[in-house]
């Protein structure tokens, strides 16, 4: 029973939750439903879903923290949910997913993270039509994944990206899988409720089922690591939450089964199989528990909650990421719904000045010997362990290029014995080891008699005795790719299989190691690579160190640099506090204390070059002058009056820096110097004293000059090639440099000069409208919760229809029932009805008996809707001034349209009574309203597809289409039923959107390409072989529709179930679609419909009003422009509109082809002044100014010529201005009585 009070090293774990500053927030994550944690983390990356949609991902640095924009680079990768993620344990920019698109995509993030958004994967695996549940990387081979996608478990090869196994043997979704650490088995839950293990390469794969939690909700599976047994999270039949933990070996009864709560979050396992450390985060719990498991009863021990905000997801961060100098032996990530927390467990431990290592067995690397074809061929081989020791440098992150590089990478592994590869090749321990042969000199016994213990032979004593290459397996130091680089040393290298050669060989290196370190010993911090990437540590000051020569016919050794005392994780160093033990090895050796202590570098010699005092009696002498003047320079670069001295040329600066830059002295620790960040004051004196007399004359201008120069750190730096990362804190990027840098001297002395530049000649064109602002109308001006919106509508349809009196909405139910919706006083001009009840809104509708298609209103009555069912017919509808009190089946009339169902229906833009409509018989009708019978004047034809898309030119006198094959189509329908030209538009075949722009001489068309992300296409006219440009938006099942201003030439998209609207601007030159700030709402839309141009309040700036229907609500939202003078009209923003709300023409006119000229009409409103009126009368007239009085001379007036006159005439002006009141305060008080002053 003593096991039963064993203390556990992890039982006082504790949850640390950072600041809010420290998380990221301002992420949007919606509700998935989905078998995926919705996160995951390697030891570069963190990747989760993004928007409501879940089809994006964000992905970001692991440490990295703040707010984060709406606009920064995502991952497009699928046009449906992502429902898993996984990066690979061997990459750490390698990310696999699948989606609800029945598609899996691999994923190369670069080393620098996303610099702009990225949609194209390094390859694409379908799965036949069906969802995908889970994905991930096999644990031991590279290379290899796995799938499951419904009913079927599926293994796939990336080195030839076809599958490589397929099981169907369950009998629902699989739910969830999970290897074992070795990669021989694999653990499958399913909706069936069993668990069930297999072996892929067996011939009869399932091994073993068993029955599981006994409720078809999710259930999770996880493997714990190398042990067999199994966890299993879910609910019982009586939807209790359940763990349950089994034996594979039996695998029928359960070992422990743990009733928890009934809450219906769905249990994620996180578990570490180093420290058997378990974390269960519940979909939509607040809490996350952390248990540790044993192997005897209780099995579970329960520690101590985190408590916080609902979690969407978790995740565990790889082990090679962690704080190990801070006592964190796990990270989760708990993903919520509009932050990442990253939820540190540590260790109470009374310091972390020192690694603990007993925290911290070794865990698996990211060096593997085994490839995808090697296992399916029946080979196992484990990845090694390594040790999270900061000193050996393993906890680095782990780049290997992209897809292509991996699989040469894979393709080029040595092949594995089968008879040695089932060998388990497990490191051994330093005590394990046994000392090399004749590793240990004979002492010598005059060192016997020494009064001091010679450290530095004791330390090289104890590595001789430790010596072992680590997780090299008898390779050489020479790595590429995952390791498998041919060398001299065979694979499988025993130690006891030693010759006498390689003996001698060790000999020497022992012998040669009193001088240097042996290159075994430094492993660590030699510049190796693991799987294909340098992992390098920072290079240091190189300094000067005592070397013990050896024998006499060994060559000198470079010195190699020292390490720094930082604790970086990046450091792969053993840091060395205080000075180097020191002493004679041999009593006829000559001491000197420039062998002991560190000596700074040789200034203007490279690193390479400096050689250690004792290796060469030739490069004593000079080393002591050298060390001397190096001195003097570091002291004379600080003095604020170095910048005076002599100019040294060009060529001896690289990225402005020189040898002897104060950036290498920040980097040396060693060297004992530590720079002093001057103060303010010394560097205004400094500026003042070297830029005064430049030419700087007010002191405006001199401030201004000396802002300029403080340029942060943080900015990148002017070369190509990034610099080194620092152990400095940020400073000022001057004060890296060296303070004679020829650069500096050419900055300083431009600076006097610098004239500002028009922003335009920098940035390009910039809009006036690129700070417009999205704001939504008062609650009293909204219509609140409308009852039954139906989203059943089709594809062409824009699903909401407005005008400034009242909108049209869908609703749910028999037919085709359509809303009609009164709009409250405020939410327009021109809009008069009350406001809605606040139990909810159930709008009386008009009746169809066919199901919907499209509608629209008339522009130029308030009071005609037109509305279009798949029955082919059209129903006219006339709607009551005071609006619709009760709905209604009885149109004004219907006429027969096209044979069958209708997709668009369209009024023309300026003639009264012209109405187009395109139908599933491929044609376009033009009819005309004005006599009692309508009928088809023109039929367009020419199209082979479904018609997406039409819209009429501003003057009504073209019309183009969108077909689903692939064609754009310009019609003149006046002259040709034939389309006058056509051209190539998206290449997806998913829909789209047209609409003119730039005064009818360009169209702007949406669609998808062919891995469906939303693109933004711009045409000319009259060429449309080409578009002029193409912007990729994102990846969204949701059509973009379109709204083009033509009097700000401002394009407004959104989509279907979006919450952005996108804002840019069309320009005729490059590079056309100029980006403006987009508007982002509260809530998903609908629909949106924009209102014409009469219809915006000009006084408060507002070019732009559209109406937007959400769940349940019809919101007002108004596009405006920040101005300063908006009690001015802004003549600017605001030129004179075309007529959009009077018909210039009737039907009759148009149809005979009278021309007609083009109505435009001024928004000013009366009684408002323009601003250009107001700017051209502000200053003086054109004419002769009158001559003015010379202003008074503020410097000559303090002198004391002419004292008595200036004083005289000070005084009378004074006097002229002031009311002098000569009655004093105290006469207005109130008296006191005499007879008060006796009391």
């Amino acid at each position: 029973m003593a096991w039963r009070f064993k203390a556990s090293k992890y039982k006082n774990a504790a949850p640390i939750v950072p600041k809010p500053e420290a998380c990221i927030r301002d992420v949007c994550v919606g509700s998935y439903q989905t078998y995926g944690n919705n996160i995951c983390a390697s030891a570069a990356f963190m990747a989760f879903n993004w928007e409501h949609v879940g089809s994006s991902m964000a992905v970001l640095p692991l440490d990295d923290c703040g707010r984060k924009s709406k606009t920064m680079p995502l991952l497009h990768a699928h046009s449906d949910t992502i429902t898993d993620m996984e990066f690979s344990p061997f990459h750490d920019g390698l990310l696999l997913t699948g989606s609800q698109d029945s598609l899996v995509k691999v994923w190369h993030i670069p080393p620098e993270g996303l610099k702009e958004s990225l949609s194209t994967p390094e390859c694409s695996l379908s799965q036949k039509q069906r969802r995908v549940e889970n994905v991930g990387f096999h644990p031991v081979a590279d290379g290899l994944i796995h799938v499951a996608s419904g009913h079927e478990l599926s293994l796939w090869d990336l080195t030839q990206q076809k599958e490589a196994f397929v099981n169907r043997d369950h009998s629902e979704v699989i739910q969830s899988t999970s290897w074992k650490k070795d990669g021989k088995l694999l653990a499958t839950s399913c909706k069936d409720k069993k668990v069930r293990i297999l072996d892929p390469r067996a011939a009869a794969p399932i091994l073993d089922v068993a029955n599981s939690h006994q409720n078809i909700k999710d259930s999770r599976i996880v493997w714990l690591g190398d042990q067999d047994r199994i966890l299993t999270t879910g609910f019982d039949s009586a939807r209790l939450r359940q763990i349950i933990i089994r034996d594979v070996r039996n695998f029928s009864q359960p070992q422990k089964t743990l009733e928890l709560d009934c809450s219906t979050g769905i249990l994620m396992p996180l578990f570490d199989a180093d420290t058997n450390m378990l974390f269960l985060a519940g979909k939509g719990d607040t809490t996350i528990l952390y248990m540790e498991l044993t192997d005897k009863e209780p099995y579970l021990i329960e520690g101590l909650r985190h408590s916080g905000e609902q979690t969407k997801g978790a995740c565990l961060v790889p082990k090679r990421a962690l704080r190990v100098m801070e006592g964190e032996v796990n990270r989760v990530l708990q993903l919520t719904g509009s932050s990442v927390v990253p939820i540190m467990y540590q260790v109470p431990r009374k310091s972390y000045r020192e690694y603990h290592a007993d925290l911290y067995p070794d865990t698996a690397g990211t060096l593997t010997y085994l490839s995808a074809p090697m296992w399916l061929d029946s080979l196992d081989h484990p990845v090694p362990n390594i040790s999270l020791n900061p000193a050996d440098n393993n906890c680095t992150q782990i780049h290997r290029g992209d897809l292509d590089k991996v699989v040469k990478a894979i393709l080029s592994m040595p092949p594995l014995k089968k008879t040695e590869a089932k060998k388990t090749a497990v490191s051994p321990r330093i005590e394990d080891l046994k000392p090399l042969p004749k590793t240990l000199p004979t002492p010598d016994p005059e060192e016997d008699r020494i009064d001091f213990v010679n450290v530095k032979d004791l330390i090289k004593g104890m590595e001789r005795q430790t010596k072992e290459p680590k997780e090299t397996n008898g390779f050489s130091k020479k790595i590429t790719d995952n390791g498998h680089e041919n060398s001299t040393k065979s694979y499988e290298c025993e130690q006891n299989e030693t010759t006498d050669e390689k003996t001698g060989k060790t000999e020497k290196t022992v012998d040669k190691s009193d001088s240097i370190e042996s290159p075994e010993g430094s492993m660590s911090r030699s510049n190796s690579l693991v799987n294909g990437a340098p992992t390098q540590a920072p290079k240091p000051l190189p300094r000067s160190s005592i070397s013990e020569p050896g024998s006499a016919d060994e060559p000198s050794e470079v010195p190699k640099p020292k390490p720094r005392t930082t604790a970086s994780q990046i450091s792969g160093y053993k840091p060395r506090l205080g000075p180097k033990p020191f002493s004679a090895s041999s009593g006829s050796e000559e001491f000197s204390f420039d062998k002991v202590f560190s000596v700074p570098t040789v200034p203007g010699l490279k690193s390479d070059a400096v050689t250690s005092p004792a290796s060469t009696e030739a490069t004593t002498p000079v080393s002591a002058p050298l060390v001397k003047d190096s001195s003097e320079e570091k002291d004379k670069s600080l003095s604020p009056t170095s910048d005076m001295d002599n100019q040294p040329s060009k060529e001896e600066y690289i990225n402005g820096k020189s040898d002897t830059s104060l950036e290498e002295e920040v980097n040396s620790s060693d060297s004992g110097y530590r720079p002093k960040t001057p103060s303010t004051a010394e560097r205004r004196k400094m500026f003042e004293s070297t830029e005064c007399g430049a030419g700087v004359q007010s002191i405006a201008d001199r401030r201004r000059a000396y802002e300029l120069r403080s340029l942060s750190a943080l900015e990148p730096p002017p070369s190509p090639s990034p610099a080194p990362p620092s152990p400095a804190p940020l400073r000022r990027r001057d004060s890296l440099k060296s303070r004679k840098s020829p650069d500096r001297e050419e900055k300083r002395s431009s600076v006097p000069n610098v004239t500002t530049k028009r922003t335009s000649t920098v940035f390009g064109k910039v809009s006036k409208f690129r700070h417009l602002k999205g704001t939504p109308g008062h609650k009293s001006t909204q219509v609140e919760n409308i009852k039954n919106i139906s989203r059943q509508i089709s594809g062409e349809c824009n699903g909401f229809y407005a005008n400034g009196v009242r909108c049209a909405v869908p609703l749910a139910g028999g037919g085709g029932r359509l809303g009609v919706v009164e709009l409250p006083a405020g939410a327009s001009p021109v809009s008069r009805g009350a406001a809605p009840p606040p139990g909810g809104l159930h709008p009386p509708a008009v009746l169809h008996p066919a199901a919907l298609q499209d509608w629209c209103w008339d522009p130029f009555r308030d009071d005609r809707l037109m509305v279009a069912c798949d029955d082919g017919l059209i129903r006219e509808w006339i709607i009551p001034e005071n609006g619709l009190q009760e709905s209604t089946n009885e149109p004004n009339r219907i006429f027969s349209a096209h044979p069958d169902k209708i997709y668009i229906i369209r009024f023309h833009p300026t003639a009264s009574d012209i109405l187009t409509t395109a139908a599933h018989d491929l044609t376009v009708k033009i009819w005309d309203l004005s006599v009692d019978e309508p009928k088809a004047e023109i039929v367009l034809t020419g199209h082979t597809e479904q018609i997406y898309a039409l819209d009429w030119s501003p003057c009504g006198e073209h019309l183009a289409t969108l077909c689903k094959d692939g064609l754009i189509r310009v019609y003149a329908p006046r002259s040709s039923a034939s389309p006058l030209r056509s051209g190539a538009g998206p290449a997806g075949s998913r829909g789209g959107r047209l609409v003119w722009a730039l005064g009818g001489t360009h169209l702007v068309v949406t669609g998808f390409d062919k891995v469906s992300e939303r693109q933004i296409l711009l045409y000319s006219a009259t060429q449309l072989e080409a578009p002029l440009c193409t912007l990729g938006l994102d990846v969204s099942p949701a059509v973009l529709q379109p709204h083009l201003d033509h009097d700000s030439a401002t394009l407004f998209l959104t989509g279907r179930g979006d919450s952005t609207i996108y804002c840019y601007e069309v320009t005729g030159e490059a590079p056309h679609l100029c980006a403006l700030s987009h508007h982002r709402c509260a809530t998903l839309h609908q629909g949106i419909c924009f209102l014409q141009k009469n219809l915006v309040a000009v006084e408060k700036v507002e070019f732009a009003r559209a109406l937007r229907l959400t769940n349940g609500n019809i919101e007002p939202l108004s596009f405006t422009v920040p101005r300063i003078k908006s009690e001015l009209f802004q003549d600017d923003l605001f030129p004179a509109t075309l007529v959009t709300w009077q018909p210039w023409q009737g039907a009759q006119g148009w149809l005979q082809g009278r021309p007609a000229p083009p109505r435009h009409r001024s928004l000013q409103p009366p009684g408002m002044p323009a601003l250009s009126s107001h700017a051209a009368s502000s200053p003086a007239p054109a004419a002769k100014p009158p001559p003015q009085k010379p202003k008074p001379d503020l410097i000559k007036s303090h002198l004391p010529t002419d004292l008595k006159d200036k004083q005289e005439t000070i005084m009378k002006s004074m006097s002229a201005k002031v009311e002098v009141n000569l009655k004093l305060e105290q006469d207005n008080m109130e008296g006191v009585d005499e007879s008060e002053w006796d009391q």
